[in-house]
């Protein structure tokens, strides 16, 4: 089954049909980016532009390869950073899968698909704004909807309290804004959801939270695998509907989903940063840990 929902961020596919003992299902998230090249006024090729503080910062005028180059390489590395990291392990009896007479229930390997376009182009899930800097230019500070042509780079944003740098380099950080993800700290006392969440202190106060991608670092943790999670709740609800009105034609299948049922409804499909192997159903209902371990062929 290869099954595709749509939300406001991205757009979601999760399938099935991959899945075997040794492989899993896959869920692909796929997020158009619409790119607005940000040009000096008029037809001069060097002006200023404010970033996210309101700070001038000395442009210069894209050019077709310079843009092309830049589109390409923006989507290139991003999605190879993000892109196949996270396994989503099966907790909730979900997408069960028959195997010469043994069911399996596959864990869940999280996919990221970026796509480039102009921001002409319709449909795109958000539009960003791309300044070009003049190489003088050292730093600039990007948002959500403003990035320039050295995001790419790697910059120092925090130190440790030992005084090691933190480095980050910006356009991975932001794509993990586009799929949903608050800065490290929001929530704490120092950084108030409620509050200015782009402050200094909400980008990690202690050495842990701020090597984090989602404070000044490039450490990607499980926690990040959240937008995949949470879209996946939808496949699994949807599963579980679909199961429940074949079991309804028969009592004792009926008895047999409630159990399912309660199962899905508190399951938390935890995050983990390693691949781990399918789990048949006894294994699942004997709770059976998902494991790293390359199981012996099961007759196959």
């Amino acid at each position: 089954m290869k099954k595709t929902m749509t939300f406001p961020k991205f757009d979601a596919e999760l399938n099935t049909d991959c899945c075997d003992p040794y492989n899993n299902a896959e869920l692909t998230l796929t997020l158009r980016l619409g790119f607005r090249q940000i040009n000096p006024a008029g037809t001069t090729n060097a002006g200023t532009h404010p970033d996210a503080g309101g700070q001038p910062h000395k442009i210069i005028r894209w050019n077709p390869a310079a843009w092309s180059s830049w589109k390409a390489r923006f989507v290139s590395s991003a999605q190879s950073f993000w892109t196949g990291k996270f396994w989503l392990i099966n907790d909730s009896l979900s997408f069960p899968h028959n195997n010469r007479g043994v069911i399996y229930f596959p864990n869940v390997w999280c996919r990221l698909k970026l796509i480039g376009n102009e921001a002409t182009v319709p449909g795109n899930h958000r539009t960003i704004d791309v300044v070009r800097l003049d190489p003088s230019e050292n730093w600039f500070g990007s948002h959500a909807t403003l990035y320039d042509s050295k995001d790419m780079d790697s910059i120092h944003k925090k130190t440790t309290s030992t005084g090691n740098k933190v480095m980050q380099r910006a356009h991975v950080h932001e794509v993990g804004h586009l799929l949903g993800l608050n800065h490290v700290d929001v929530g704490k006392p120092h950084c108030p959801a409620s509050g200015d969440t782009n402050a200094y202190a909400c980008y990690g106060v202690s050495d842990h939270d701020m090597q984090s991608l989602m404070g000044a670092g490039m450490q990607l943790r499980p926690e990040h695998a959240y937008p995949w999670r949470e879209s996946l709740r939808h496949f699994a609800l949807e599963d579980m509907s679909s199961r429940a009105q074949s079991a309804l034609r028969s009592f004792s299948h009926a008895r047999s989903l409630l159990g399912t049922v309660i199962t899905s409804l508190s399951s938390v499909w935890p995050a983990k940063m390693r691949r781990h192997y399918p789990r048949t159903e006894a294994e699942m209902k004997a709770g059976t840990p998902a494991s790293t371990v390359r199981p012996q062929r099961r007759g196959i």
